[in-house]
């Protein structure tokens, strides 16, 4: 048997109608599933078009497996690279080999998959839709009679509510939930789709110490932007973790993971031969092998530098205003701060004669820059408020790789991303978009 797919057609199976190529060959998300190098790509908190180098390891990839498919099944090759790409993905962040890995092809399934193993009467508590991502509602509730309760994790006028009114509304929520003699299920983002952590870690441990058997928590880290030292502090607190590598790692849109204490199993480990799944995470684990040999000190570097001149510039512009985002705060996780409490999402709002702009002008001029010269790509708009909406120019890991290469590759990448906002702004100034 064999393949019989280019490796482009294959990195678009296996998900959902999202991957779907439009009239002009691009996904729901903007990207094409071969490399395009001539786009300047700041979009990590929604997706990133695949690069010459993974590219290349995808179709290396298929080959292999066309070739193996000539002498053992699908289903034998499936179990050994899938058991494969798990051990590496293990190995890397430096998980127990009894850890169990489940692969999904997207965050919203990962959900699904959570919600389907739960009781029907289980309270679920998470992050509004607007900082998660609006499939995520619907695929909880695949659980079948389960009640979910939506936090704000913004006021109406887009600024950021304080954790501690957030973690004090999930107390209560908890607290009323176990009085009901009912399960709950507590999704702690970290982060979200503006950078956000919600309720607070101090918080979610608190109340899994408190009411452990009722109780089970789910860390909705689909954005990636977590050091394997965070990631294994949630682990040792007994929280599921769920992540993709489409967002910060830059791999093609449709690979994601769920990671569960050593001490939790899924009745279901069944994992269907999913071609694309695999080769989007033989990507991914490309893209997070070269991000793991950097330092943390060379990683959070590369971050200040790019924070410090991104913040500056969009503060003294004239047509943008940052969106206020709390500080990265994982007191009572982790003892010593690593790089993944620096932010790597900045969002902010486009202005025009002292007025933000509406939510269909931003989808506006965030439709047209892949058309821009130069071309580029930023974060979808994203609500924050009554009708308002934030872009977000974003740092992926394959942007960090390759700054950390030299101080001229770093001031590359800061630069690249200037030119973005630059035209951002003259995109601003056009008739075309005015109110």
């Amino acid at each position: 048997m064999c393949l019989n797919l280019t490796t482009a057609q294959i990195l678009i199976s296996g998900g959902d109608e999202r991957l779907i190529l439009n009239a002009y060959g691009v996904n729901k998300y903007g990207c094409t599933p071969t490399p395009d190098d001539e786009i300047l790509s700041f979009s990590s908190s929604t997706a990133t078009t695949i690069s010459n180098q993974d590219f290349a390891i995808a179709d290396e990839f298929r080959t292999r497996l066309d070739h193996a498919l000539k002498t053992i099944s699908v289903e034998q090759l499936h179990f050994q690279e899938i058991t494969r790409q798990k051990n590496e993905w293990r190995e890397l962040i430096g998980l127990a080999n009894e850890t169990p890995l489940i692969f999904s092809p997207s965050g919203t399934d990962l959900h699904g998959l959570v919600a389907s193993q739960i009781a029907s009467n289980t309270l679920i508590i998470m992050a509004e839709g607007n900082e998660t991502g609006s499939g995520i509602e619907v695929a909880l509730k695949k659980g079948g009679g389960i009640e979910i309760v939506s936090i704000a994790l913004r006021s109406t006028d887009g600024l950021p509510r304080t954790i501690s009114e957030i973690d004090a509304e999930v107390i209560e929520l908890v607290q009323h939930g176990v009085e009901q003699q009912r399960d709950v299920l507590l999704v702690l983002i970290d982060q979200s789709k503006t950078g956000m952590i919600a309720p607070s870690s101090h918080c979610a441990i608190q109340l899994k110490n408190q009411y452990e058997t009722r109780l089970n928590v789910l860390v909705d880290a689909c954005q990636f932007r977590l050091s394997a030292t965070t990631l294994k502090a949630y682990l040792q607190h007994n929280f599921m973790i769920a992540l993709t590598g489409s967002k910060f790692l830059a791999a093609p849109s449709f690979s994601a993971i769920l990671i569960l204490p050593p001490t939790m199993t899924f009745p279901i480990e069944l994992e269907e031969p999913n071609f694309g799944l695999m080769l989007r995470m033989e990507i991914a684990l490309n893209e997070y092998r070269a991000f793991y040999i950097l330092t943390d000190a060379q990683i959070q570097t590369i971050i200040s530098d790019f924070s410090k001149i991104i913040q500056n510039y969009l503060i003294s512009s004239p047509y943008f205003e940052p969106l206020e985002t709390p500080i990265l705060n994982r007191e009572g996780l982790i003892n010593e701060p690593t790089w993944d409490c620096l932010p790597t999402i900045f969002p902010f709002m486009p202005y025009r004669d002292n007025q933000p702009f509406s939510r269909i002008e931003n989808l506006a001029i965030y439709q047209q820059l892949p058309q821009q010269n130069p071309r580029c790509q930023i974060g979808q708009p994203v609500i924050c408020g009554n009708e308002k909406s934030a872009l977000r120019l974003c740092l992926s890991s394959r942007l960090i790789v390759e700054a950390a290469k030299s101080e001229q590759h770093c001031h590359d990448m800061i630069h690249n991303a200037l030119r973005v906002l630059a035209t951002l702004e003259t995109l601003i100034q056009f008739d075309s978009i005015k109110k």
